[in-house]
């Protein structure tokens, strides 16, 4: 069974129906046709460079795969990240060919299918630790008291304890047991600082 002849359908009507943006950048580099998923999300950019609206960080991937196809050859499927029309960053999933007339390849023909970022992680309680409370949780979790804390921070016991105190509060942990599993639930603590085969850290002496 052969193929239909794709020119017995309404192909450009089909690709402005189509729900992920679609373009067609001409062989000087600017957008020369936008569907209207494109529009809506990225505003009118007919006319302008289509480099100007990829991130710093992607723009000479996109002039790779560009180059790439005004010349007729083809490349893969790769992730762009673009700036929607309030100039917010939109990673696309994208994909390209080249648009030929007879034997003459006179743009690009582009779709890129937004990929949904993820969710940003709530706020721990322990992402306002200072680097020196962070520090004296990890020596918690190894199970020291506060005079070998101490000695490895090389201060007073005095300060080693209101170093801690003040990790106590800041987590709202009620003891020093209690910030050290606060630090392993949140992923802080790495689970081998504390003593092999145990299922949690070890019971950890005021002193």
């Amino acid at each position: 069974m052969t193929p239909e002849d794709p020119a017995k359908f309404d192909l450009s009507r089909a690709i402005d129906d189509l729900a992920a943006p679609a373009v067609v950048i001409d062989r000087d580099g600017r957008y020369s046709w936008l569907n209207r998923a494109y529009i809506e999300l990225f505003g009118d950019r007919r006319g302008q460079a289509f480099v100007d609206s990829i991130a710093p960080e992607h723009r000479q991937l996109a002039r790779t795969n560009f180059a790439r196809k005004v010349v007729g050859k083809t490349t893969g499927i790769y992730d762009l990240t673009v700036f929607d029309r309030s100039g917010a960053r939109i990673t696309l999933r994208t994909t390209s060919s080249p648009l030929w007339r007879g034997d003459e390849v006179v743009g690009v023909f582009g779709i890129g299918v937004p990929i949904p970022q993820p969710s940003k992680p709530e706020a721990s309680v322990l992402d306002d630790l200072t680097p020196r409370q962070q520090e004296v949780l990890r020596l918690l979790a190894e199970g020291l008291n506060t005079r070998q804390i101490a000695q490895r921070l090389g201060v007073a016991e005095e300060t080693a304890r209101n170093h801690i105190r003040a990790l106590l509060r800041a987590t709202g942990a009620h003891s020093r047991l209690e910030a050290v599993l606060i630090g392993l639930r949140l992923g802080v603590v790495d689970p081998n600082l504390t003593r092999p085969g145990q299922q949690e850290p070890p019971p950890i002496a005021d002193e």
